[in-house]
């Protein structure tokens, strides 16, 4: 009997503690903290010129072709580390972001269309984004864009 009251109590000692991390880690994560905010951007923008802007910051999107960058937290551990010509891919936040596309359409430049994708780190590996953003070719050739809020 007393080999099943310290085994029990074992148990539930360390069980309770497996818990107790767990919600720990969770409630970092709502807070932002002790993870690096990182995301990648993907962009197929054959016969369009464009422009992505985070935050204020324009990531050095120029359109024309498909482009993906990964993007880092401004408080993310690599971010010291950036080289100068890419320390605008530090650009994320936790909390509220904001993401702004400008684009126009080439003229006399075959298009499929313009495809603009942003995903989290967490999504990767999912159908899931933080921002998705499709046109189908245009020809007017004006200049557009698109302002949308989104959270990490």
């Amino acid at each position: 009997m007393k080999k099943l009251v310290k085994l029990f109590l074992i148990v539930t000692v360390f069980v309770f503690s497996i818990t107790l991390v767990n919600a720990g880690n969770i409630k970092g994560k709502e807070l932002g903290m002790g993870k690096d905010l990182m995301g990648v951007i993907n962009v197929m923008a054959y016969g369009y010129s464009v422009k992505v802007f985070i935050n204020g910051v324009d990531i050095g999107i120029t359109g024309g072709k498909s482009e993906s960058l990964r993007l880092f937290g401004k408080e993310h551990s690599m971010a010291p580390q950036l080289p100068e010509d890419m320390k605008n891919l530090a650009c994320l936040k936790a909390g509220e972001n904001e993401i702004k596309v400008e684009y126009q359409r080439m003229k006399d430049v075959d298009s499929t269309g313009l495809t603009v994708e942003l995903k989290s780190e967490e999504q990767f590996s999912s159908d899931e984004n933080l921002f998705y953003f499709r046109e189908e070719p245009d020809k007017n050739g004006e200049t557009k864009s698109i302002t949308k809020k989104f959270n990490l």
